[in-house]
C-alpha cells in the first residue's frame, strides 16, 4: 500500500530551539496512526507539520522533506488553502463557530467557493457529513441551532463533520478526546474506526490505552526524536528500544 505521508530527515526549529530532529516516517493510506510520548516531546508539532500549521508560529523553520502523495508540501509554490482542504485538523477542545449547526458544516465549502449558490447541494452535503459522524438523527431537526449549545461530544463530532464536508484525504486529530468523558471517548474511538474506511487518520494522544485500541501503527516520540515507529501491537508488546518500553510500562515519563 502506497504511503500517503512520508517525512525525510525532517527538522523543525522555533528560532534557535530544535523541536523536531531528523524525523523519518511513512504513514499508510486509510490507517490510524498514533503518536505518543510525554508532554513537550514534539507530538503536536509533528502533527501540525502535515498541514503547515506551524507556519503560523513566528520564527518557525523546517528542513528536510514532507511528502503528501509524493509531493513536497514545503515547496514555495504550495497552495496552503488547498493543502488544508486536503489535510484537515481536529483540536483538543471542540471549536465550533458560534453560528448554526448547518452553517458550521458548510463553512469550508463557502471558503473554498464550492456550491455556494446551490442550497440543495449544500443541504445534501450537510446531511452526508452528519451521517458520517453519526449525528444526523440527533440533529436533523436542529440544523438552525447554535453549534456552541451542543454537548462537547456533539461539538467534536460536528467539527469532524465540518472537515468531511470539503472531502479531505487526511484527518489530523490532536488529542480529540481530552475534553470528553470516558463514554464519549469510546464513541469517538468507534467513529475513528468507521472513518478510516475512507480517510487516513493521524492522532496525537497521551492515552496509551487509546493508542492501543484505535491505531494500526504507533510512533513514540521523545525530545523531538521519533524513537520508534511500527505496528501498534509490536510497539506495545515487543518494543525495540528500551526508552519505548520504559515509557509504555510507566517506569519513565
Amino acid at each position: 500500500m502506497e504511503p500517503v505521508i512520508v517525512t525525510k530527515n525532517l527538522n523543525l526549529y522555533y528560532g534557535h530551539f530544535q523541536a523536531l530532529k531528523d524525523v523519518c516516517l511513512s504513514i499508510g493510506e486509510r490507517r490510524v496512526t498514533s503518536i505518543i510520548g510525554p508532554s513537550g516531546c514534539g507530538k503536536s508539532t509533528l502533527l501540525r507539520v502535515f498541514n503547515r500549521m506551524n507556519d503560523l508560529v513566528e520564527g518557525a523553520g523546517v528542513t528536510g522533506e514532507v511528502l503528501l502523495d509524493g509531493e513536497d508540501i514545503y515547496r514555495p509554490e504550495t497552495d496552503l488553502l488547498r493543502l488544508r482542504k486536503k489535510v484537515g485538523m481536529v483540536f483538543q477542545r471542540p471549536n465550533p463557530f458560534p453560528i448554526s449547526v448547518f452553517e458550521n458544516i458548510v463553512f469550508g465549502l463557502r471558503i473554498h467557493h464550492l456550491y455556494r449558490r446551490n442550497k440543495e447541494m449544500l443541504h445534501g452535503i450537510a446531511q452526508e457529513s452528519l451521517e458520517a459522524v453519526l449525528l444526523w438523527d440527533e440533529l436533523k431537526d436542529k440544523l438552525g441551532r447554535l453549534a456552541t449549545h451542543l454537548s462537547l461530544e456533539q461539538q467534536q463530532r460536528l467539527c469532524i463533520a465540518r472537515l468531511l464536508a470539503v472531502k479531505p484525504e487526511v484527518l489530523l486529530m490532536d488529542e480529540p478526546c481530552s475534553a470528553l468523558d470516558p463514554l464519549s471517548t469510546g464513541r469517538i474511538e468507534e467513529l475513528m474506526q468507521e472513518l478510516k474506511k475512507n480517510y487516513t487518520i493521524v492522532i496525537v494522544t497521551h492515552n496509551m490505552q487509546q493508542a492501543g485500541r484505535v491505531s494500526d501503527e504507533t510512533g513514540f516520540m521523545l525530545l523531538g526524536e521519533l524513537v520508534e515507529f511500527g505496528p501498534t501491537e509490536r510497539i506495545f508488546t515487543a518494543p525495540g528500544d528500551k526508552r519505548t518500553e520504559e515509557y509504555i510500562t510507566g517506569r519513565w515519563g
